[in-house]
């Protein structure tokens, strides 16, 4: 009988990772991440950009639409029982100029739950003025659930330290504008006059207004004629007609929230709700101020090399944050301009 002898195969030897090894792995993941993640960052923001421009080409179309259907631009002012003269006061709490256009923007059932007859700051309407509407909202404007706030058209005057939470409203922003025009002080402009006035504003595409003393402020409002294309000599390709003013509810100026002893939060001094107009003082670009520099006195947004603007014709384009102010008094004036070409 023949033993076979069966021969054991030797166990391999398992070779383990070495320090080393994971060192260098490591340093290889960190490098990839390090290249890749501003290509990612930069399609991120690229994308933003283009719904931004998507975002302010709808809202275009559907001020088109209805300059086609009523023959002007929706008015600055809508609805509520205030009449004429109004003051200052009274324009941060009437219908905005975005209302008239929910029906166009698919959102007529927004429009049609609104109390027209009452304030849009009342609390029967804040339901209503608290709903996101996304074509007001740019994607870098952060959190579309950041409310603005403002005091209640009954508590006028009320002193700061007064203020307590029952005498605020809150509303959903916007992150697009209707400016009115822009302020150019002549330089040096005589002394003793006042360089708040309207005088100094070259009137842009959103109507005619006229107050009781054209050598102050816009304090009350006389009347107010809605805007037309007819109106716009220029062009309706070489004027501005909305902006982008994103980074509401707070107060920013160069990036950075203009924190003051008055205003320790940064709120926005104008309205930032899409639902609620805002005064003529607060929908003027100021003297002198660029673009990205002040989302309260200017075209502000969070992209990078400029922002959004939608001119006349319904074109979208962006505005380098290099422009210089002159190019933009001749953008905003309705009979004054130059192309963005």
């Amino acid at each position: 009988m023949i033993c076979e002898t069966k021969m054991m195969s030797q166990p391999t030897a398992r070779r383990g990772i070495t320090l080393v090894e994971i060192l260098v792995s490591i340093a290889i993941l960190g490098v990839l991440i390090a290249l890749l993640l501003p290509a990612i960052q930069s399609a991120r923001d690229s994308a933003r950009k283009l719904q931004c421009q998507n975002n302010l080409r709808q809202i275009s179309i559907a001020t088109q639409s209805l300059h086609a259907a009523e023959g002007e631009l929706p008015s600055l002012y809508n609805g509520t029982s205030l009449q004429y003269p109004l003051r200052e006061w009274d324009l941060f709490h009437m219908h905005s100029w975005r209302v008239p256009l929910l029906p166009y923007l698919e959102h007529a059932d927004l429009r049609s739950r609104l109390a027209w007859d009452e304030l849009a700051t009342s609390p029967g309407n804040l339901p209503v003025a608290q709903q996101v509407v996304p074509s007001f909202i740019c994607p870098s404007g952060g959190d579309p659930q950041n409310m603005g706030r403002g005091l209640k058209h009954e508590h006028a005057g009320l002193p700061r330290s007064d203020i307590r939470e029952e005498h605020m409203y809150r509303v959903t922003r916007s992150d697009y504008d209707a400016m009115a025009g822009i302020q150019v002080l002549p330089k040096p402009y005589p002394e003793g006059t006042d360089p708040s006035s309207v005088e100094f504003v070259r009137w842009g595409v959103w109507g005619w207004p006229v107050f009781d003393e054209e050598s102050t402020t816009a304090s009350r409002l006389l009347r107010y004629r809605r805007g037309k294309f007819r109106d716009i000599k220029d062009g309706l390709s070489h004027t501005i007609a909305i902006v982008e003013r994103a980074g509401k509810p707070i107060d920013l100026s160069n990036g950075q929230p203009v924190v003051t002893p008055d205003n320790p939060d940064a709120d926005y001094p104008g309205q930032s709700g899409w639902s609620v107009s805002n005064s003529f003082a607060w929908s003027i670009n100021r003297d002198d101020v660029g673009v990205n520099q002040s989302n309260s006195t200017g075209i502000y947004s969070f992209h990078s090399g400029g922002a959004n603007v939608a001119l006349a014709d319904g074109s979208v384009r962006m505005l380098s944050d290099s422009a210089d102010f002159e190019t933009l008094v001749k953008l905003y004036g309705r009979s004054n301009g130059r192309s963005l070409e």
